[in-house]
């Protein structure tokens, strides 16, 4: 049996400088971060075309190359026509990974958000950073396009995941059911977000009310698609739960650590 029912799609390895166009504050806890840049719509280079910036999956990643505070730029691996090479130039550089909240290939604008827990290299310099300044981006390298066939959708995830979650709700499918359930630390965390129809949300606090919430969730007929992301110890315990006490099946349980306490 195949991983999960999400076609996958791969794309070049690119790396990217861009420059910081706007920093907001989507909640007191996720500040967002707009890039833009030339390279977005694909760019020479020596031996080469390389493409457009693709992500065509909710939860895709990117790699941000972030600078230790106090320098200008990290460490660049070298971009060749069909490759990237690490390490050849200086060393490798931090690299964290983000969800592309948003990207505009009219505008070519590109949305991070950053979750303000006040540690951390990409939080800090999400922290620090200021229109105008620097950004090196790789990626995504592939994405994973929804699946298809199933009667709903279980999306469960913390602070962490709600770049993807928000995201998937702009995104969701006509006509497809869904419940989703987020956990935040704080209840003025919440955002903004507009369930399509057909779609509930509900908001905890803590991880013990969030499984509460899981477990407790009306379960609807039909084929469910499970997606669950957050803190690797805490989503264990819905993965568990959903894969032993509700028979969903294993391509159609994705579960994603994003962190760990």
């Amino acid at each position: 049996m195949a991983r999960t029912r999400r076609e996958a799609v791969g794309w070049s390895t690119v790396l990217r400088e861009l420059r910081v166009v706007r920093v907001s504050d989507v909640s007191p806890a996720m500040r967002r971060v707009t890039l833009t840049g030339e390279q977005l719509a694909g760019f020479e280079v020596e031996g080469g075309q390389l493409p457009e910036f693709r992500s065509e999956g909710f939860d895709d990643h990117v790699k941000l190359l972030v600078p230790i505070e106090g320098s200008e730029r990290p460490p660049l691996p070298v971009q060749g026509p069909d490759r990237l090479e690490w390490g050849a130039a200086g060393g490798r550089p931090v690299a964290k990974d983000y969800t592309p909240r948003r990207y505009d290939p009219a505008t070519l604008e590109l949305d991070l958000d950053f979750v303000r827990h006040g540690v951390g290299f990409a939080s800090g310099w999400a922290e620090r950073v200021r229109p105008g300044d620097p950004a090196w981006i790789v990626g995504p390298t592939r994405s994973l396009l929804l699946p298809q066939g199933q009667d709903w959708m279980l999306v469960a995830g913390d602070e962490t995941a709600l770049p993807a979650i928000g995201r998937l709700l702009e995104e969701w499918p006509e006509g497809w059911r869904g419940q989703v359930v987020v956990e935040l630390t704080d209840p003025a965390h919440e955002q903004d977000l507009v369930p399509p129809p057909g779609v509930e949300i509900q908001w905890t606090v803590g991880p013990e009310a969030w499984i509460e919430a899981v477990r407790k969730l009306d379960w609807w007929p039909g084929e469910v698609f499970c997606w669950v992301a957050g803190e690797t110890r805490t989503i264990r315990q819905v993965r568990d739960f959903l894969k032993n006490e509700r028979d969903v099946a294993r391509d159609c349980l994705d579960v994603t650590g994003y962190w760990r306490r």
